[in-house]
């Protein structure tokens, strides 16, 4: 078994951050990471999983916010999804190839990559990151931004997921371990503001 986590970063005002993790109606642990930026480390709604899509949905309407909800499955594969103004603009997985299973209702096998894009089951995904731009994430972090070492943090795939969300944080500037925890792991740090 590898990590799994969800964590949302976000970008702003701590009253910002405050009042979009109210109205989202989920409870979470916002931890600072930088000047303006924050880790909001939402409770799991099942036991299992974290839902943070909604939550940097909301995170990034402030103006001149962006957010990110960042998704670890197992250590093998990360997902990324940026947001502004309520919208989604760039996403991001590690790995093409991972790859899992499901059934449709005439008991077909189709295969999904982690974004939700369909393979059918003789097909071969793409191999490597999709979304790799470290221009679309570079609004994320706190500048100086090295775009080239965050380009290289991007395009890793042979690593395991949560040390390339590591590498991804650090070339960001930015206090990695807020955004590699879960929700018990952050109630337990104390550094909840």
């Amino acid at each position: 078994m590898g990590s799994s986590y969800q964590t949302v970063l976000a970008t702003g005002s701590l009253a910002d951050v405050r009042a979009a993790v109210a109205a989202a109606q989920q409870t979470a642990v916002i931890i600072p990471v930088a000047e303006s930026r924050w880790a909001v480390v939402p409770s799991r709604v099942d036991g299992i999983h974290a839902e943070t899509e909604k939550l940097a949905q909301l995170l990034s309407l402030a103006q001149g916010s962006v957010a990110a909800s960042f998704d670890v499955f197992d250590s093998d594969v990360l997902v990324a999804l940026l947001f502004r103004d309520g919208s989604s603009y760039h996403e991001y997985l590690s790995d093409q190839a991972y790859l899992v299973e499901t059934w449709d209702d005439d008991d077909n096998e189709i295969l999904f990559d982690m974004l939700g894009r369909p393979y059918p089951p003789d097909a071969t995904p793409p191999s490597g990151a999709y979304g790799a731009d470290p221009a679309a994430s570079a609004a994320l972090g706190v500048a100086p931004v090295d775009e080239a070492a965050l380009g290289v943090a991007l395009g890793r795939s042979e690593l395991r997921a949560e040390e390339q969300h590591h590498a991804v944080l650090h070339a960001l500037n930015l206090d990695c371990a807020p955004l590699m925890m879960s929700y018990t792991e952050a109630v337990a740090s104390g550094s909840g503001v």
